[in-house]
């Protein structure tokens, strides 16, 4: 009777992990406000979008010449949820464009990058 009462939470425990169970299913999520309504322009002047990238930090909403951007510090953990207006998960991204002055600058443009 003992080992009854010993065993048995553990064979329910075990059979309540033994079914079958299908992987997580991605959940797509509109969100809207992602992407930003216009070029978000820099001051740093560029050729070819390869010039361009975001300013090293978490969520990064800012481009600027690649030369300009710095890296992150060490040990710096960013969180992995996709912030509007920044480059996460593709809503926007860094490249050259033709500035309301004339000059091509950097700037942090809607959508994805076409590569």
């Amino acid at each position: 009777m003992t080992v009854v009462r010993t065993l048995a939470p553990s064979v329910i425990l075990l059979l309540g992990c033994a079914g079958p169970s299908s992987p997580p299913q991605p959940q797509q999520v509109s969100q809207p406000g992602t992407a930003v309504e216009s070029p978000v322009f820099s001051t740093d002047s560029c050729e070819i979008d390869d010039d361009c990238a975001p300013v090293a930090t978490c969520h990064a909403d800012k481009c600027v010449r690649r030369e300009q951007a710095g890296t992150l510090p060490s040990g710096l953990m960013c969180t992995m949820e996709c912030r509007g207006g920044s480059v996460d998960c593709g809503y926007n991204h860094c490249g050259c464009a033709p500035s309301p002055s004339g000059p091509k600058l950097c700037a942090l443009l809607a959508g994805a990058a076409k590569r």
